[in-house]
């Protein structure tokens, strides 16, 4: 069987009189003879070479047919595996935004790389891919984390049956390919330097930094806030990362200024819009600092005056043991205890309580 890769052309392409003309970007379609029937079937695509690719496969699986040979699955393009990836995660209720980036990073590097079916991803491949991704390691979590989404959207592949085995190493198996970082100690932003990106800052923008600066909460919690429950001056709801519940009041001055906040914005990433934003609040007011920082600098606050981990945790929305561990230094009543139980070691050996002795 011999497939042929045509372009049906629009009315308006200047090709439309070449049928098999590779310059444009019209509809690339396939026509063969099968049981003595001429079939002609849309290649799903526009560009020449991925139909080309589909016709000699398409071939290869005939002529295995034909010999006996057991044919492989059906082979899924990637941005095929991605949407529907997406839309099962979506449909389990999982947070989607990472995924989504991280996949359009793939679909987009594949079409770069003229790859078009997941089997086609080897190891040596998605290493390159993995080479190519921006995020920071070293001293962050950031490439870490990002990579764990592509490991978890070929270990789909590998359930659903698209590839034999997921093209990413295991590291537990090949520690060579494990991504190692050493997190750097949180340093929040003073109480002056928030205050005065607070008073640089002018309008939504101040209003959303102000509500970050008071909740604790992550700049896509606090821009998504129809998501959220307002009564009074209490706000509560689920992040939209984890889905853990929060808790926490704000000014009530505050909250009476927060309906004028609506994100109008018509952006494809608003969370990238208000981003850039804070950021060029935070160069204006001349401070070093992420619109994250807002959540370090209210956690800090609060575990300094005093306020227990765990109220601290259902206020932000983490579990108690993330608090401790990213914020183990600032944690009043640790130390509080640790102090006094040094004292009472001193006293039980017969020292004052600064392990001074006790002079008759």
């Amino acid at each position: 069987m011999e497939i042929t890769v045509y372009t049906r052309h629009s009315k308006k392409c200047p090709y439309r009189r070449e049928r098999f003309s590779k310059r444009c970007s019209c509809r690339k379609w396939l026509d063969y003879w099968l049981g003595g029937k001429q079939i002609r079937e849309t290649a799903k695509t526009r560009s020449w070479e991925t139909a080309v690719k589909l016709a000699r496969k398409k071939e290869r699986d005939h002529e295995n047919a034909r010999l006996g040979i057991v044919a492989a699955p059906k082979a899924i393009t990637v941005e095929e595996a991605v949407t529907e990836w997406l839309k099962i995660r979506k449909q389990g209720g999982i947070q989607n935004d990472k995924a989504k980036a991280m996949s359009d990073r793939l679909v987009e590097w594949c079409d770069e790389h003229n790859i078009t079916f997941v089997p086609e991803i080897t190891t040596p491949l998605v290493m390159k891919f993995r080479m190519s991704l921006p995020f920071r390691s070293g001293d962050s979590s950031s490439l870490k984390i990002h990579w764990s989404v592509i490991g978890g959207f070929f270990r789909w592949c590998k359930g659903m049956g698209y590839v034999a085995q997921s093209p990413v190493p295991s590291a537990r198996e090949n520690p060579q390919f494990r991504i190692t970082f050493k997190q750097k100690e949180v340093v929040p932003p003073s109480k002056e330097e928030v205050e005065k990106v607070l008073s640089t800052a002018t309008g939504k923008t101040k209003l959303l930094a102000q509500l970050m600066r008071w909740s604790g909460m992550a700049i896509g919690d606090a821009i998504f806030r129809d998501k959220n429950t307002l009564e009074g001056s209490l706000i509560r709801g689920n992040r939209r990362k984890t889905g853990e519940r929060f808790r926490v009041r704000i000014p009530q001055s505050l909250a009476d200024a927060l309906p004028s906040f609506t994100d109008d914005i018509n952006w494809k990433s608003p969370v990238h819009y208000w981003e850039k934003q804070l950021r060029q609040v935070f160069k204006d007011a001349g401070v070093e600092m992420t619109p994250h920082h807002f959540r370090h600098f209210r956690v800090t606050e609060l575990l300094s005056s005093g306020v227990r981990v765990e109220d601290v945790a259902l206020m932000v929305g983490t579990s108690p043991q993330e608090i401790r561990k990213t914020y183990q230094h600032w944690i009043r009543e640790t130390e509080d205890r640790l102090d006094e139980q040094q004292k009472q070691e001193f006293l039980s050996q017969g020292l004052d309580e600064n392990g001074n002795q006790v002079i008759q």
